[in-house]
C-alpha cells in the first residue's frame, strides 16, 4: 500500500492543490485500495496486486472525467475555449447601440480585435510514452548483470598477477608474471566487450538517456513505483556489498603476521572481495538508476548506466581508457621488474593502479553529473 500512496502523491503532486483535487485524490485512493484488496483476495502477490492497480488507475487523464477534475487537469483547454467579451459600441457599453456622450468615439474609430489568451508554451521535447519507458526499463534490467560483470572484471583482473608474482618459486617468477599478465589482459578485454555490447543495445533508447523527452505524471508515477518495488532487494544487496568491502581490509591487514611471500596473495584476495561486492550490488541497482533517468532526477552518467547517449559518451570514455590504461600499467610493471629485478616488490603497482583507475572512473562520473546539473 505504501507504493500506491506514493504513486498517488506523485501523480497529484504535478497539479496545483485545491479542495476538489484533494477530494478526487481521496476518491481515487479508495478505489485503488478496493482494487488492491480484491487482487489480494484473488491470490495475487503484493507486487502483482500493486502492478495491477497501477495499470488500471495509472492514467489520470482517463480518470479525470470520472473524478470531475478535467478543468483542474487541463486548465489550458478551458482558457483557450473562452470567448472574448463583446466590443463596446458608441456609448462605451457592451451591446448598446444608442450613442452617448460618456462613451462617444471619434469618427472612423473601430474597436481593436480581441487578442487570444496566451497558451502555455509547448514542451521542448515530446512526452515519453509509458510503453517506451517500460521497454527501456526492461532492457536496463536485462543488461544490468553485464555492467556488474564488467566492473568486477576490471577490479579483479590484476589479482592473479599479483598473487603469482609473489607465490611463484624463486627464479621462475617471470613465468608467473607472464601467466598473470595473460589473465589481466583477458579480464580487461572481456570487460570492455561487455560494456561495448551493452552500449550498443541501449543506443535504441538514446533520446531517453540524452534527456530529450518531457516528463509526464504517468511515467513519473510508474518510475517511482518501479523504484519502490525493487528498493528492498537493492538495499539488501547494498548492505551485503558494504559488508564485503569492509571485510576486504582483513587480507591486507593480515600481511602483518603472514610470511612476506604471501603479501601478494593477500592483496589479490582483497581485490577479489571488492569485485564480489560490486558484482552483488551493481546488477540490483538498475531500478533506481532507471527511475532517476525517467524522472530526470539524474542523467545516465549519474546512474552508472554505461549506456547510450550522454551517459554512454562518458562511460565509453572510461571503457576506452581501460583498454589502454591496463596495458600501460602492465608495461610499467614489466619494465620495473626486468630492469631492476624487482619481482618481489613490483606487485605493489597493481593495487595502486586499481585505486587510480577507480578515481578516474569516479571523476568522469562526477564531471558528467555536474554538466547535467548546469543544463
Amino acid at each position: 500500500m505504501n507504493v500506491i500512496i506514493a504513486y498517488l502523491e506523485t501523480m497529484f503532486g504535478a497539479y496545483p492543490a485545491s479542495p476538489r483535487m484533494s477530494e478526487a485524490r481521496a476518491e481515487l485512493q479508495a478505489m485503488m485500495e478496493d482494487a488492491y484488496a480484491a487482487a489480494i483476495a484473488d491470490g495475487l502477490s503484493e507486487n502483482e496486486a500493486v502492478g495491477k492497480v497501477i495499470t488500471e488507475f495509472g492514467n489520470l487523464d482517463e480518470l479525470a472525467p470520472v473524478l470531475g477534475i478535467s478543468r483542474e487537469i487541463h486548465p489550458q483547454d478551458q482558457a483557450t475555449g473562452q470567448v472574448a467579451p463583446p466590443a463596446a459600441t458608441a456609448t462605451g457599453l457592451p451591446g448598446s447601440a444608442t450613442p452617448g456622450a460618456a462613451g462617444a468615439r471619434p469618427s472612423g474609430y473601430s474597436q481593436p480585435p480581441a487578442q487570444p489568451l496566451p497558451t502555455p508554451p509547448s514542451p521542448a521535447y515530446p512526452p515519453l510514452p509509458l510503453a517506451e519507458a517500460k521497454a527501456y526499463a526492461q532492457l536496463r534490467q536485462q543488461t544490468a548483470p553485464r555492467l556488474g560483470s564488467a566492473v568486477a572484471l576490471f577490479v579483479c583482473g590484476p589479482a592473479l598477477l599479483v598473487a603469482l608474482t609473489t607465490l611463484w618459486p624463486s627464479g621462475e617468477q617471470r613465468i608467473g608474471s607472464f601467466v598473470g599478465i595473460l589473465a589481466l589482459l583477458f579480464c580487461v578485454a572481456v570487460g570492455v566487450l561487455l560494456l561495448v555490447g551493452r552500449s550498443q543495445q541501449l543506443k535504441a533508447f538514446a533520446r531517453i538517456e540524452h534527456g530529450q523527452f518531457s516528463v509526464s505524471p504517468e511515467v513519473t508515477s510508474w518510475a517511482n513505483a518501479l523504484s519502490q518495488q525493487y528498493a528492498r532487494r537493492r538495499n539488501g544487496r547494498l548492505q551485503a556489498a558494504i559488508g564485503l568491502w569492509i571485510l576486504a581490509i582483513i587480507p591486507v591487514m593480515s600481511t602483518i603476521v603472514l610470511p612476506s611471500g604471501w603479501s601478494g596473495a593477500a592483496v589479490a584476495m582483497s581485490l577479489l572481495i571488492v569485485a564480489a561486492g560490486l558484482l552483488v550490488f551493481l546488477p540490483a541497482n538498475w531500478a533506481e538508476e532507471t527511475a532517476g533517468v525517467l524522472t530526470q532526477r539524474t542523467g545516465a552518467a549519474a546512474t552508472g548506466g554505461f549506456g547510450a547517449a550522454d551517459g554512454d559518451d562518458e562511460r565509453s570514455v572510461v571503457g576506452v581508457i581501460a583498454s589502454f590504461y591496463w596495458p600501460i600499467v602492465t608495461l610499467g610493471y614489466l619494465a620495473w621488474s626486468f630492469l631492476w629485478d624487482a619481482w618481489g616488490d613490483s606487485w605493489i603497482i597493481w593495487p595502486i593502479a586499481g585505486v587510480l583507475f577507480g578515481v578516474i572512473a569516479a571523476g568522469f562520473g562526477s564531471l558528467e553529473s555536474y554538466r547535467k546539473a548546469r543544463r
